[in-house]
């Protein structure tokens, strides 16, 4: 075969396709193949209706450019053939043309807008009227299918300029879309909500030191799909899609469950105040209820079921936990509905075995964040309680040496935390937020009885070998998590029951002159030390880089910034650590173990003291129980010198 021959085959109907988006041309078509296919080519020299001048000029540059090729081609040698591009001067005209097709359509306008809307709405009545015309004969609409689908495509430029998303709404176009939602095609039904993601995506409209405006515009249009009910229709879709197949609609059906999640967690970050009505329109919650519990690869096969968590159950398992961070409301629904119970029963199946992968991994993970979410409402404190929380998570600690075991410690952290944030119990007043303090202290009894504090003291200190001690390191949080649940501990329960007194045993010498209490005292000294020096490193940053004779500058806004820091810092670490430092110096010994290795470090009581003021000072402008205890600040201050010890104080606290 000839040289040019293999070039010329080159130049066939995929080389010249424009793009995804643009109908097929006939092998190798020539100028009159493209005028009598209506694409605009009148003769050489125009090269298409609606090309400006400019255009024009660059072709008839490029045609004289190139109007010596032929003969150079003659002349050159082997070496010039092989670095010619082997194409005629009407193959080269072609291409151009191509070319300013391409920057034609990158030009996006309404009018742009429009004959894609247009083209949008013939291909939909074509491609209906085939599909009832044919309906014995898929191969008869196929052709109309496949401009339907190019029509969709092409939706896909609205993702680079939001403003033109009002112009689909001012066009009626929303309803169209929503009909396409139950189109027979899955492939159609995937092209709508792909675009819908596309556009809700978080690069679409949040570009840094930009307005807030093309977040307002898919924000609005969002909403206007809510309108036409669109969110019904696709909570309707993600149940009939079939993920469980292993044929290639199986895979398209898990694609569509991917996107579907996708553009609820877009429209989440895009405006979490429609969210809640989006998920109840969509029924979403009872759906990721039941899809959390369910692997695709829970099969049963030569080796035995397995329960290993697939993506989309993962992924399900996430969309859970940010939609409980999100939203009270959504908190309180899952504790109040069977959402809670599905959760336990998730975290329930790692008791004697963890996670073989990252996947699974990662949807444990959520389904932690998850009941930790839900345990920090009043109604999650009491359906925790109900459903054995608390001895489950014992059961965790005592059999699962892994990961689970330090997961349930986050658990443990959140459902003892006194701290209370539920808007409605703050109209609700004191005796809600009594109830709450109640649940959690119930479950602090029950943990003590229960004899958890030898798994927490246990965790505490490090104990394990070899993958254990790995995995301490890998999970350094672990500190923070321990050191708030004794801290909770200490302040629910009460100063005369047996289970403070058993706690408080721990960092106390006993009649057999056991030396164990100085290691407990020595690790939470330890830490305490730990979390003060990283505070002081930021205090110290933060005072060289304030440094200014311009004392505006430490205004409001900068106090906050720097007390942030400090929080990200272990602030609040440090402070529990105190509230226990606080509680066990009640013992003289002990209380004479923590100064001599307090002293050591340049530590005392004092700034103990003066750090539990900050942490109730801070407790003051957000919790209930702390705004008639100003007095309370000065008297921690002053209780190292006074005949009460700082724990005294704390017990008026909380």
């Amino acid at each position: 075969m000839d040289i040019n021959d293999i070039f010329k085959e080159s130049v066939s109907s995929k080389t010249l396709m424009p793009s995804k988006s643009k109908r097929k041309l006939g092998a190798t078509p020539g100028l009159r193949t493209l005028k009598e296919g209506g694409y605009g080519i009148t003769d050489t020299s125009n090269i298409a209706d609606g090309i400006d001048s400019e255009q024009v000029k660059r072709v008839k540059r490029s045609e004289s450019d190139n109007s010596g090729d032929d003969d150079d081609d003659a002349d050159d040698d082997e070496g010039g053939r092989f670095f010619s591009d082997g194409l005629t001067t009407e193959e080269k005209d072609v291409m151009t043309w191509v070319d300013n097709m391409e920057i034609m359509d990158d030009a996006l306008d309404q009018a742009a807008v429009q004959r894609m809307v247009v083209r949008l709405e013939r291909a939909v009545s074509k491609n209906t009227e085939d599909r009832i015309k044919h309906a014995n004969s898929p191969q008869l609409f196929a052709e109309s299918e496949a401009d339907l689908d190019e029509a969709l495509q092409r939706l896909l430029l609205l993702a680079n300029d939001v403003q033109y998303l009002k112009v689909l709404e001012d066009l009626g176009t929303l309803p169209t879309l929503v009909g396409l939602m139950a189109h027979e095609n899955a492939d159609i039904t995937l092209d709508v909500i792909q675009f819908i993601v596309e556009v809700t995506a978080e690069d679409t409209w949040s570009h840094e030191g930009e307005s807030t405006e093309e977040r307002e515009l898919v924000s609005a249009f969002v909403r206007a799909l809510a309108a036409h009910e669109f969110f019904e229709v696709l909570g309707q879709n993600l149940r009939r899609l079939k993920e469980d197949s292993d044929s290639f609609e199986g895979e398209a059906d898990r694609m569509g469950v991917f996107q579907s999640l996708s553009l609820v967690e877009n429209i989440v970050s895009l405006d979490s105040t429609i969210v809640g009505s989006i998920a109840s329109a969509m029924d979403l919650l009872e759906w990721l209820r039941t899809r959390i519990t369910r692997s695709v690869y829970s099969r049963a096969s030569s080796k035995g079921s397995t329960t290993q968590a697939d993506p989309n159950q993962q992924y399900a398992a996430e969309l859970v936990s940010i939609l409980l961070h999100s939203s009270w409301q959504h908190r309180v629904e899952a504790s109040s509905g069977q959402l809670g119970l599905t959760l336990m029963e998730c975290l329930a199946k790692y008791k004697k075995r963890t996670p073989e992968d990252e996947v699974e991994m990662e949807y444990l993970e959520n389904i932690v964040d998850s009941i930790c979410m839900m345990v920090s409402t009043r109604a999650g404190k009491s359906a925790f309680i109900e459903a054995e929380g608390v001895e489950l998570l014992l059961v965790l600690q005592q059999q699962q040496q892994q990961v689970a075991r330090l997961l349930s410690l986050k658990i443990l952290d959140y459902a003892m935390s006194p701290t209370y944030s539920d808007p409605a119990a703050k109209d609700a007043g004191e005796d809600e937020a009594a109830q709450s303090r109640s649940l959690a202290a119930s479950m602090a009894k029950r943990y003590i009885d229960n004899r958890g504090l030898k798994h927490l003291f246990s965790i505490l200190m490090h104990q394990g070998r070899g993958s254990v001690q790995k995995l301490y390191k890998k999970h350094p949080e672990t500190d923070d998590r321990a050191v708030s649940c004794l801290a909770s501990l200490f302040r629910l329960t009460r100063r005369d029951s047996p289970e403070h007194w058993r706690l408080l045993a721990k960092f106390a010498s006993t009649q057999t002159d056991d030396s164990s209490w100085k290691l407990y005292v020595d690790r939470i000294v330890e830490l305490n030390i730990e979390y003060f020096e990283r505070v002081q490193g930021v205090e110290a940053q933060a005072g060289s880089d304030g440094d200014s004779d311009d004392e505006s500058e430490a205004d409001s806004d900068s106090e906050m910034e720097r007390y942030t820091q400090r929080l990200d810092a272990g602030l609040f670490s440090l402070q529990m650590t105190d509230i226990v430092v606080a509680f066990v110096a009640e013992d003289p010994k002990a209380r004479e173990h923590i100064e001599q290795r307090l002293k050591r470090k340049g530590r005392t009581l004092a700034m103990v003291a003066g750090e539990l003021a900050e942490y109730v000072a801070a407790r003051e402008e957000t919790d209930l129980q702390a705004a008639p205890r100003k007095r309370i600040i000065q008297r921690i201050k002053e209780s190292h010198e006074g005949p009460l010890t700082v724990a005294h104080m704390l017990s008026h606290i909380e």
